[in-house]
């Protein structure tokens, strides 16, 4: 993943730089989109394309010691509907809810996926990985 959202920067910098209290996410999900969902990772999300479409539930062990990274501890796996049209994953995105919610990073696949009717797309265990530069 390659970038926080405004949403996840405010909650970041309210935590790190103010005595304010700021609510930290306790359930993580994972989205797919057929394009960048832009800045409120809303754009899309795979939702219009399959009706069998939902994000999926993920989580993330420890930092990789000195590396400013968490990696996914869960696989999660899409199926495409029989009756949907064929569609490419492009990007994925990190939410705090199942729907709506607040999205928190966004970025790119390193290789975009064709889904069709039925098909099968996996995020294998260690394979999300939310990264700080």
């Amino acid at each position: 993943m390659s970038a926080f959202t405004n949403h996840a920067e405010e909650l970041l910098l309210t935590w790190l730089f103010t005595t304010s209290t700021a609510t930290r996410p306790t359930a993580w999900y994972v989205a797919l989109h057929t394009d960048d969902p832009g800045e409120a990772g809303s754009a899309n999300e795979v939702d219009t394309e399959d009706d069998d479409y939902a994000r999926q539930s993920i989580t993330f062990d420890d930092p990789v010691a000195d590396s400013g990274k968490v990696l996914s501890d869960l696989q999660a796996s899409w199926t495409a509907a029989s009756d949907a049209d064929d569609y490419t994953i492009t990007h994925i995105s990190i939410w705090d809810a199942a729907t709506s919610g607040n999205c928190l990073m966004k970025g790119p696949l390193v290789i975009s996926w064709d889904q069709t009717a039925d098909g099968i797309f996996t995020l294998d265990v260690g394979k999300v990985i939310a990264a700080l530069d």
